[in-house]
């Protein structure tokens, strides 16, 4: 199932007032990544961004880094693997912890696996195992 762009942004922004995070939706250069802010609590996302399929990926990255404290303004995002110890790294696991609640809400566990999670939020490859980790505990609670 690939969710549509508001279902998923919808439960995104429940989570950034959940924490206090102010949320801002702009029209930028397709080239621009989304930013954060400890500091201020917030999170601009990009709506023109080139791929838009990352969008609700980015979006969960983003709440992450405020949501656990990343010091410092952080202004870029990528997809590429950074080794397992970097703060975007760390971003992009806490990404899938807060998709994963979402994605299987409505899903008979055999039918909510690492494939359609993957594809549903075009989550990077080398989160794979991360993604099928996440998946069982949510049904082993």
């Amino acid at each position: 199932m690939i969710y549509p762009l508001n279902e998923a942004r919808d439960y995104l922004l429940e989570q950034a007032a959940e924490y206090h995070i102010a949320v801002k939706w702009a029209h930028l250069s397709p080239i621009t990544p989304p930013g954060s802010s400890f500091e201020y609590r917030s999170v601009v996302m990009n709506l023109d961004w080139h791929r838009p399929s990352e969008i609700i990926f980015q979006f969960a990255h983003e709440l992450s880094h405020v949501i656990h404290g990343d010091k410092g303004d952080v202004f870029y995002y990528h997809a590429c693997y950074t080794g397992k110890e970097s703060v975007e790294y760390k971003a992009n696991v806490d990404a899938v912890k807060l998709l994963v609640p979402f994605f299987c809400q409505e899903l008979d566990k055999p039918y909510a696996n690492q494939q359609r999670f993957m594809q549903a939020f075009s989550v990077p490859s080398y989160l794979a195992d991360v993604v099928t980790e996440e998946i069982k505990k949510y049904y082993a609670e």
